[in-house]
């Protein structure tokens, strides 16, 4: 006698004392017991396929936001650059008035836009991901690039003025630039017919005429190196100045400095006298620059542009 070869399956409920009893072949049960767990896998698969393709969308949604926001930021950043760039230009314009105005060697155009030269870079990073993206990074690149050599460029450039500026402030400073006393000129430099003497002589200096008292001025920023009196020369004072300049002052009446003070131009350092061979009361002044008498008339009332840099 065959054995059956079949699954049995009770179902019962609480609700019903009488349970349901389902018999099936061992086949069919296999069939549906496999189609179950295929659709159960293929469930859990479309699941899974699902929650991976949302994180993927989400993902390449906030990579398509960070692109934007980076093509924004490069636009606003190469805007920054061009009104950075403005600017230097202005301030290279100021630079050109200052070298103007003060008697500069001017930079030429061409030496200053080689400042800015050179081949342009190109970086590869964006160009496999978005071409409109690499164009832009790559234009705002150079644009730094070019940015940084101007400002190197620049900041040299009026490194080097600034140094001229101050250079030509301390030469003004310690340059004869300013008459000594207030009165006439008695007598001038040259060749003249000495007063007492009466023999024909050359006069070092320019002799003003006043009275007594009459301030005394140093014309330039210096230190007094002597003091004391003279035969000829009576009371007098002598500044060395920076740049190979000294003044002398002589026929004084009194002393307002000694030696060693340390004096600024335009302040008063003694009073005008007739000490020492003299026929009057005058103030003899000189001006030497590296130990060679100089016309110190050519050294009155001058303006810091009048007064160059030079060895002689």
């Amino acid at each position: 006698m065959a054995v059956s070869k079949r699954w049995h399956i009770t179902l019962s409920t609480t609700e019903s004392s009488k349970p349901l009893n389902v018999s099936v072949s061992k086949k069919f049960g296999i069939f549906l017991g496999t189609i179950t767990i295929v659709f159960v896998l293929v469930f859990v698969s479309s699941i899974v396929y699902i929650i991976h393709n949302h994180n993927q969308i989400a993902e390449a949604k906030n990579i398509f936001n960070e692109n934007q926001l980076l093509k924004n930021r490069l636009v606003i950043l190469s805007s920054e650059i061009d009104s950075i760039m403005t600017k230097l230009k202005l301030m290279e314009n100021w630079e050109d008035k200052i070298r103007s105005d003060k008697n500069f060697r001017m930079i030429n155009k061409e030496i200053r836009g080689m400042g800015i030269g050179g081949l342009p870079q190109v970086d590869t990073t964006f160009s496999t991901i978005d071409d409109n993206l690499n164009l832009n990074y790559n234009l705002t690149l150079n644009k730094i690039i070019q940015l940084k050599s101007k400002i190197e460029f620049d900041y040299q450039s009026h490194e080097k003025l600034l140094d001229l500026v101050q250079l030509k402030e301390l030469l003004y400073q310690n340059t004869p630039s300013i008459y000594p006393t207030y009165g006439r000129i008695s007598d001038p430099y040259g060749w003249r017919i000495h007063p007492i003497t009466k023999q024909r002589s050359f006069h070092y200096g320019l002799d003003f005429g006043n009275i007594k008292g009459t301030p005394i001025y140093a014309t330039a920023d210096g230190i007094i190196t002597s003091t004391g009196r003279q035969k000829y020369f009576g009371k007098y004072i002598a500044i060395t100045h920076k740049f190979g300049y000294q003044t002398n002052y002589a026929h004084l009446y009194k002393l307002h400095v000694k030696k060693g003070d340390v004096v600024k131009r335009g302040q008063i350092i003694a009073e005008m006298g007739d000490s020492g061979r003299s026929t009057g009361v005058h103030l003899h002044y000189e001006v030497l620059r590296y130990n060679k008498y100089r016309n110190p008339y050519k050294y009155l009332n001058k303006f810091e542009d009048d007064i160059v840099i030079s060895k002689n």
